[in-house]
């Protein structure tokens, strides 16, 4: 007889079993490595500065200021001659960056960066003084060092994967051509010195990919060399200008290579936003560029048309680098902008509040339409830009007042003018606008209400004054023109009024439009129109405006009858 085996025999061996498989299937999962630089990339408090760091920043910044009068002191005393005073300048700035190197690497980085500061500024100010100065060398070559230095101190800041200290050293090379400036025309120079800076500021994420999250280097060169542009083509020779725009197109290249990083595994910080700013003053230094050809200003507006569609280009690859759709509505609110922009440099500004308004009335459309939707967090954004496009639109549309410096009571044909389709599309967009509930409804409507009243009524009067002729003694419409005016009022204040009736929400608001519009439509009619009219006509209107209350009121009486049960 065989031997009984042991009862939790198999729920041992179930356990091992169970041990095994979890084993294996680790072994199997593949291990995710570790990024060089993740510590500086999670390390919440890197934006935030210790006390030692401050200490050492504005005492570096009081050592430069005391070095330069101290050297100035010793000049005019004449104990120091300019050999000696450069040689001092170079030891110092040397001797601080190489005391700043040695802590970037280390836990001292903060207090590293303050010192690379005062380094560099030391530096900068020594090499200045040896070429304007003391004439040792030309500009040129002082520039020339500068760029290797702060050429080094990149490295640096790369090597300890330091955010701070590579913003330092660009604002080092940033101030480098304006402090060995001399006039004269080297636009081209400057311009392609801009151009290298940028492309050795891109070479920097591909050595550190934590460098697509350090917002201050990332804003400081591309703000930078963008600001910079402008002043250069500024007072450039027609002859430089070919040169100049051919480069002004790679920085743009470039730009948008630091910008959106596409072949840095890390995602990069604020990318629409810093597309926005470099896009925006490319284009402003591509117009300043346009201005010193021969060319006719209207013909810019190809380019702009152009940039607007390298945006919408650009909206399916960035959706694929971003692994999301969150750079898409940015992308298209810039391409409408430069849109927006392009109709008043090709059409002298004639049609451009229309624009304006389509522009506006789509976006608001957008934002109704995702506003339930998976991307609802895009509504908030579409209906900001919606409200500054509807914004504009109704001050274009104001300028056309009859009451306004630049408004004609006359001239225009009613219902096809620009005025007209301004006040039109402005009254859809804050229509859709008030939709939604929020802070700005109540706006919305107001708005709404002013520019769809105004707009009906103004035009109704220049369709009464075109059928009867200009106004005599110098009046803005007509006697039957302000009537028009009135009974407009009246009927919009009437539709409103009745419409407000079984609305439980939102009622109120039209009931009280309605009253006002009628009241309007009453005082002007009294004030105005009986006491300029004569008496066919003030017997005429005075009908109009009665029936027109009295018919809503018998409507909203058999409505409420009907509704009862």
């Amino acid at each position: 007889m065989e031997p009984t085996p042991p009862q939790d025999l198999a729920e041992r061996v179930a356990q091992l079993e169970a041990q095994v498989a979890w084993l294996l299937q680790g072994q199997r999962t593949p291990s995710v490595p570790t990024p060089r630089f993740q510590a500086p990339q999670l390390s919440l408090p890197r934006f935030r500065i210790t006390p030692v760091a401050w200490i050492a920043g504005i005492g570096g910044a009081i050592f430069l200021l005391g070095a330069a009068f101290f050297l100035t002191w010793a000049a005019q005393q004449g104990w120091l001659g300019p050999g000696t005073r450069f040689a001092l300048g170079l030891l110092a700035g040397g001797g601080i960056t190489a005391w700043a190197a040695r802590l970037l690497p280390g836990e001292g980085r903060r207090l590293g960066t303050a010192l690379l500061l005062a380094g560099l500024g030391t530096l900068q100010f020594t090499c200045r003084a040896g070429a304007l100065t003391y004439h040792f060398y030309p500009a040129s070559a002082g520039l020339l060092a500068m760029a290797l230095v702060t050429l080094g101190a990149g490295a640096l800041a790369v090597r300890a994967a330091c955010g701070g200290a590579l913003t330092v050293a660009l604002v080092s090379a940033l101030a480098a051509p304006l402090a060995f400036g001399q006039g004269g025309h080297h636009e081209v120079g400057l311009a392609l010195y801009l151009v290298v800076l940028l492309t050795a500021a891109l070479l920097v994420p591909f050595r550190a990919p934590v460098a697509a999250t350090w917002v201050g280097a990332r804003w400081t060169a591309l703000l930078g060399t963008g600001l910079l542009w402008p002043i250069t083509c500024g007072t450039v020779l027609r002859s430089d200008v070919p040169a100049l725009s051919a480069l002004l197109a790679l920085h743009l290249l470039l730009a948008g290579l630091w910008v959106w990083l596409p072949r840095v595994p890390a995602l990069p910080s604020t990318p629409t936003a810093l597309w926005f700013v470099g896009h925006l003053l490319a284009t402003a230094t591509a117009w300043v560029l346009w201005h010193k050809t021969l060319l006719p200003p209207e013909a810019f507006a190809l380019l702009l048309v152009g940039a607007a569609g390298l945006n919408l280009a650009l909206v399916a690859p960035l959706q694929r680098r971003m692994k999301a759709e969150a750079a898409d509505w940015g992308l298209l609110a810039l391409a409408a902008g430069h849109l927006t922009l392009a109709v008043p440099v090709a059409l002298s500004g004639r049609w451009v509040g229309s624009l304006w308004g389509i522009f506006a009335l789509t976006l608001a459309w957008a934002s109704a339409q995702v506003a339930d939707g998976a991307r609802r967090a895009d509504a908030p954004v579409l209906r900001g830009i919606a409200v500054a496009l509807a914004l504009l639109t109704t001050a274009r549309w104001a300028l056309h007042l009859p009451w306004a410096p630049a408004g004609q009571a006359t001239g225009l044909t009613p219902f096809l003018n620009p005025a007209f389709l301004e006040g039109l599309l402005a009254a859809g967009c804050w229509g859709l606008l008030a939709r939604p509930s929020g802070r700005l409804r109540p706006l919305a409507f107001v708005a709404l209400e002013l520019t769809a009243n105004l707009t009906l009524a103004l035009e109704a009067a220049r369709a009464v004054q075109a059928l009867r002729g200009p106004a005599s003694g110098g009046a803005l419409f007509s006697r039957e023109a302000s009537v028009a005016m009135t009974l407009t009022w009246a009927a919009s204040g009437a539709w409103q009024w009745m419409r407000s009736l079984g609305q439980p929400e939102g009622g109120w608001a039209l009931a009280v439009a309605g009253y006002v519009l009628m009241a309007a439509a009453s005082l002007k009619l009294i004030a105005v129109d009986l006491d300029r009219a004569d008496t066919p006509l003030r017997a005429l209107a005075s009908l109009a405006v009665g029936a027109m209350g009295m018919a809503a009121a018998i409507l909203a009486h058999r409505r409420r009858q009907g509704e009862q049960p």
